[in-house]
């Protein structure tokens, strides 16, 4: 996923940044499912991204707009995972 850093804050506001996320996730999730493993826990793939993502930052991100981050994550993660386990 690209992150576009200057425009963060604004895309977590409009949810922007977790629909885009959750659609990408749906298609990595579709496709661990179909290989028979077993989806990662919300949390901790949530946590991993929100490290990924933050590391590629290009200067440290505000405590605040990095908790709000990984509350997107976690979110869009959830629901991902959700929608790909109610597919069967």
């Amino acid at each position: 996923m690209n992150v576009d850093y200057p425009n963060l804050e604004n895309d977590l506001i409009s949810g922007a940044f977790a629909d885009l996320l959750k659609e990408e996730l749906e298609l990595g999730f579709r496709q661990i499912h179909r290989s028979g493993e077993r989806l990662p826990l919300a949390s901790h793939y949530a946590s991993q991204i929100a490290e990924i993502i933050n590391r590629a930052a290009p200067a440290p991100l505000e405590s605040e707009l990095a908790y709000n981050l990984y509350q997107e994550i976690l979110g869009a993660v959830e629901k991902a995972r959700a929608t790909v386990l109610a597919e069967g």
